[in-house]
């Protein structure tokens, strides 16, 4: 494995270029559950599939496609997670297999997915808190909504400055709630729906290839996130055997639940459903009890998803900052929670910020959360073509040449791009044109900010591909004192 400094043992020095976070906090459970509330599957359950709906391609059939395609690109990820521990993600294996300059553009990418997951989680939140209340028979007033939406903001902002150890139990246990939930209500539609229409569901005709890529490229928002867990492989115990079970474990459960409440919901999503799901709950008497059930999952769920999603775009930015890329305030690290407390304040700010802000100009809230994912969408799909495509360069460059990952890697980045273009081809024209433009914007700006900084200061591209390496309390004594 490739370390930071590439020296000899006895010339290794007391710490990492990552140093700094709490090395070996975190077990199986808590990495398991940052890649798990990311991935926010009781939340995406509940709005993921009416979007695909709304595509106009096979709900089932997009979602199972999207779901193949994620387990390939989860193959990829597990084999970078067992060589390489880093807080970059997986921009740092874009820039250990093909240059710094790519890996630069993949962590824009997964700044990109990360932050628009993370407001679309904010945003979602909010809309299931308030449907909760009035399923209750709560009024919520605006004023009330603004001090509720700040007060969220805070609460999160507090968890995630005490401690990795600290906001990844919050994310376990809520979204540990949230799935049973889900499961519970996803088993009793199954069980009272007709056989028949669910049938044809499965079986819906397939449009033209144009709506078939963007349906699925929607259904990839509900499984995205899997990879987060690597983000924390620095804060890990034995992370080259943690992280990518975690990865593998957390796409398997995630990928089970939103596969039921799919089938779940299947037999009468539609083009023109905007509510399928609460819909059939609520016209049978029988199950109105259970809707505000589906409301708490929902919203426990995409607030984990919040969580992690500036967790782990706390942790990019820390990593770009310490290879001096980023300002020098993004990788610091509070002592005594070991937190980098600016990156997740300004994370913070940004996922709660933008749609608050938004919001109160009266933006249309549906058009927000599609451009939103329209976001996620454009910033994941880059991101993952970008690690299949530099993953046999990077087995090659540490010695470890796959033949296998020369056919699988350049296959999967050839269709996550094709589906990436058919998906920004059909939203720039549509309704969510606003989230296909902005990642445009976004990924244009941050290119030219990487030209500008190394035309600048060559020298920190050069030392970008930060991982945690080997340091002196790691190895064992009489060693060193034997080559010294």
């Amino acid at each position: 494995m490739l370390t930071d400094n590439q020296v000899p043992l006895h010339g290794l020095g007391p710490r990492t270029r990552l140093g700094g976070l709490d090395r070996g906090a975190l077990g199986a459970a808590d990495v398991a559950a940052q890649s798990v509330s990311t991935m926010a599957p009781c939340g995406a359950a509940a709005a993921i599939p009416v979007l695909v709906a709304a595509q106009g391609g096979p709900v089932v059939l997009c979602m199972v496609i999207a779901f193949a395609l994620a387990l390939i690109v989860s193959w990829l990820v597990r084999g970078f997670a067992r060589r390489v521990p880093a807080a970059g993600s997986l921009y740092t294996c874009a820039a250990v297999g093909v240059g710094p300059f790519p890996g630069f553009v993949t962590a824009g990418a997964l700044l990109l997915g990360y932050l628009s997951s993370g407001m679309f989680a904010v945003t979602e939140t909010s809309a299931f808190w308030l449907r909760l209340a009035s399923s209750v028979g709560i009024t919520a007033h605006g004023w009330l909504v603004a001090v509720g939406a700040l007060g969220f903001a805070a609460l999160s902002g507090v968890v995630l400055v005490r401690g990795i150890r600290i906001s990844a139990r919050v994310s376990l246990v809520t979204e540990t709630v949230a799935v049973l939930l889900v499961v519970a209500v996803s088993v009793w539609l199954l069980c009272h729906g007709a056989e028949r229409r669910l049938h044809d569901a499965v079986l819906a005709h397939t449009p033209d290839l144009g709506r078939l890529a963007s349906g699925v490229a929607v259904a990839l928002t509900a499984f995205v996130g899997f990879e987060s867990a690597t983000a924390l492989a620095v804060e890990t115990r034995n992370p080259l055997r943690t992280v990518p079970a975690a990865v593998r474990g957390s796409l398997l459960l995630s990928g089970a639940v939103v596969l039921l409440a799919t089938l779940a919901q299947a037999e009468t999503l539609s083009g023109t459903t905007t509510d399928s799901w609460f819909q059939a709950l609520t016209d049978d008497p029988g199950a109105r009890a259970l809707v505000p059930a589906v409301y708490l999952a929902a919203a426990l769920s995409f607030f984990a998803c919040a969580l992690a999603s500036t967790t782990a775009a706390a942790r990019v930015l820390l990593s770009l900052a310490r290879e001096g890329v980023m300002p020098a305030a993004l990788g610091h690290t509070d002592l005594r929670s070991k937190a980098p407390t600016v990156g997740i304040w300004l994370c913070t700010a940004t996922v709660f910020g933008v749609p608050f802000a938004v919001s109160a100009f009266g933006a249309d809230a549906e058009a927000v959360c599609g451009s939103l994912v329209a976001g996620a969408v454009c910033g994941f799909l880059l991101a993952y073509a970008a690690l299949a495509g530099s993953m046999p360069a990077m087995l090659r460059r540490l010695g470890e040449p796959s033949r296998v990952a020369w056919v699988v890697g350049p296959a999967c980045a050839l269709t996550l791009t094709a589906v990436l273009a058919g998906f920004w081809g059909l939203t720039v024209t549509g309704p969510l044109w606003a989230g296909a433009v902005t990642s445009a914007v976004w990924m244009g700006a941050w290119t030219a900010i990487g030209l500008r900084v190394r035309a600048r200061r060559p020298d920190a591209f050069a030392s970008m591909g930060a991982h945690a390496g080997t340091v002196r309390s790691s190895v064992w004594r009489g060693y060193l004192r034997s080559t010294s």
